[in-house]
């Protein structure tokens, strides 16, 4: 039999949001620095993103409860599992609301196509650089890339 693991305590947690800087990341990212489980929380983001992942980042920086909050940027077309160590080591909880939304004209197939590359490269990341971390994914279609 194995040892039980000892559980982390309270208010020790490290999450990271992959599109951290998105219109489902932004709020979701308000959320964890507000939550007092969190003691550090990464946003990472594409240099496309809607606001800089830095920015959202300082912005949580001013909430009332403190935790220590990093922006983390990477260019479109890199490789998240070359960019992502710092950011993701250490991972408690990993949330990916990252992915492009399904534009007038596009399939499914086509959402599909654009956002599994997307959660593959974030979710090979986590399994190099936090393996223990639980993933939360919010990709569309999420029951074709959540399977």
């Amino acid at each position: 039999a194995r040892a039980a693991k000892e559980p982390k305590p309270a208010g020790n947690f490290k999450v990271c949001v992959c599109g951290g800087a998105g219109g489902i990341g932004q709020p979701l990212s308000l959320l964890m620095g507000m939550d007092t489980n969190i003691k550090e929380l990464s946003i990472f983001d594409l240099n496309v993103a809607m606001v800089p992942p830095e920015g959202v980042a300082a912005d949580l920086g001013h909430l009332e409860r403190k935790c220590k909050v990093t922006g983390y940027v990477m260019e479109v077309g890199k490789n998240p599992i070359v960019f992502l160590e710092e950011c993701l080591t250490g991972c408690d909880l990993v949330l990916i609301p990252a992915g492009m939304p399904r534009k007038p004209g596009m399939t499914r197939d086509d959402l599909f196509k654009v956002n599994a590359d997307i959660a593959k490269g974030i979710v090979e990341a986590c399994a190099k650089y936090c393996p223990k971390a639980v993933l939360g994914m919010i990709v569309n279609p999420v029951n074709s890339v959540v399977p």
